[in-house]
């Protein structure tokens, strides 16, 4: 079975590529994001609406002289296919020149293969923006993944600084636009969330003709299946030093969530730790939290479901997978505990859409995980009043949702929290009687509001 990949929540993504087109002026744009995350797949329909030359670099020596095949190919000139440019600033004068009159569209992709190969490049560029190509009606994309690499070319160090008209960086995509790209039912979504979080071609890959497990066996859990060392292949990509890194994540994934602790058990150095926590933050693979009303440590965890995943599950049974054992059934065991804290960042995602969109019965300036004197609250919004909510992964009946709720108020004298009037919230995978629960004051949702 072929799958097909979905255009799906890329709006503003492609409003603002459409703005820059029809300015009619020269165009420097910066299109970037982690592997998979879709980058190539948006700047593709924009080339269905405008027709473009889509230039991509490989990692070879040769990129220059494939560019200028590409070249004489689009513009039909096939006296470069025989003689290629021989520089890079012949190919962008040449450009310069096919855009002096009319819109051009050029789109580098991987561009960070060609300034790694070549580090003339963007120098180059520079140069040749600043006499021709800004005064032309080109709009040159600059496209990449190696996210330490793209942020370079937007520092002030780069030589292309204060020349990009535009920068745009791509985001996982988040949950309530799964179940518009698979027909499937809304707790297989969260489960499927859980694995692969918002990354669009991890979304493709999966078969939802196939049971969820199945689908998991053959991406992930066996030994040459396409995803089996993602993370690995994911930080070797990027980073040096790639023991520490795994450290640090096998670390927090055992629970070792503070800075002293993480130190301690990964056996980094408390001097250098730092920087390394803020590397794996700044590639949005762990997260450093507070509690929502401060005082307290902050608390790390790995942020990147499919680090999550992979860390706690995958990593630790690397033998038995490549013996080709079968952990399936030892996944299952904890796989619910697993995903329940998965379905609390999207609850609470799912609160924060509500309470921008004003659906909630009042605005909270403030809303987040709050945690101290023993005791932890899922989500708390904070404004004149105070909401305090709890998230289950699991269906709830009438007396769960009360005895949930007596819990809340023990936890909120706890806390200390108090306001002209406090709102309780539960977010829960199905609650029975919701509606006539909701009649006694209470917000109440389930997976039916988050996916609807």
């Amino acid at each position: 079975m072929i799958l097909q990949s979905k255009f799906i929540d890329r709006e503003r993504e492609m409003a603002f590529l459409e703005e820059r087109y029809s300015s009619e002026r020269a165009e420097l744009v910066v299109i970037y994001g982690r592997r998979r995350i879709g980058k190539t797949y948006l700047l593709r329909h924009f080339l269905e609406r405008h027709k473009g030359l889509y230039l991509v670099a490989e990692e070879s020596r040769t990129i220059l002289e494939d560019f200028s095949y590409r070249i004489a190919e689009y513009f039909g000139e096939p006296h470069i296919r025989e003689s290629p440019f021989s520089n890079w600033s012949a190919l962008f004068m040449y450009l310069a020149e096919k855009a002096e009159n009319e819109r051009t569209l050029v789109i580098i992709d991987e561009v960070q293969y060609a300034a790694k190969a070549y580090k003339e490049f963007l120098s180059v560029l520079q140069k040749v923006w600043d006499t021709h190509l800004r005064n032309t009606k080109i709009m040159l994309i600059l496209c990449g993944s190696l996210l330490s690499f793209m942020e370079g070319i937007l520092s002030y160090s780069s030589p292309i600084y204060g020349r990009r008209t535009g920068a745009w960086e791509m985001r996982p995509i988040p949950f309530r636009y799964m179940p518009d790209f698979h027909n499937m039912d809304p707790e297989t979504c969260v489960m499927l969330y859980s694995v692969f979080g918002g990354i669009p071609q991890y979304w493709s890959d999966y078969d939802p003709e196939k049971d969820f497990w199945d689908n998991i066996r053959s991406l992930l859990l066996s030994k040459g299946s396409k995803y089996y060392d993602e993370p690995k292949y994911l930080l070797k990509q990027e980073l040096r030093e790639v023991s520490r890194y795994f450290s640090i994540l096998r670390a927090i994934s055992q629970g070792y969530n503070t800075f002293g602790k993480i130190a301690d058990k990964s056996m980094i150095e408390r001097t250098s730790l730092g920087k390394y926590l803020e590397i794996l933050e700044s590639m949005g693979y762990i997260v450093m939290e507070t509690p929502l009303t401060g005082g307290k440590r902050g608390r790390y965890r790995i942020k990147d479901p499919l680090f999550a995943f992979w860390f706690r599950y995958v990593f630790p049974k690397r033998e038995e997978l490549e013996m080709g054992m079968d952990i399936v059934d030892e996944i299952r065991e904890d796989f619910n505990s697993y995903v329940g804290r998965v379905f609390e960042e999207i609850a609470t995602a799912f609160i924060r859409d509500l309470n921008m969109r004003r659906k909630l019965p009042e605005r909270y300036e403030k809303i987040g995980r709050w945690w101290g004197k023993g005791e932890e609250i899922d989500i708390v919004g904070i404004g004149k009043n105070i909401l305090i909510c709890e998230v289950k992964w699991k269906e709830m009946g009438e007396r769960e949702v009360m005895e949930t709720v007596s819990r809340m108020k023990e936890k909120r004298e706890k806390a200390g929290f108090s306001g002209e009037k406090i709102r309780y919230c539960i977010v829960a995978k199905r609650i029975r009687k919701r509606e006539e629960l909701r009649a006694k004051g209470l917000l109440l949702y389930d997976l039916d509001d988050i996916t609807s």
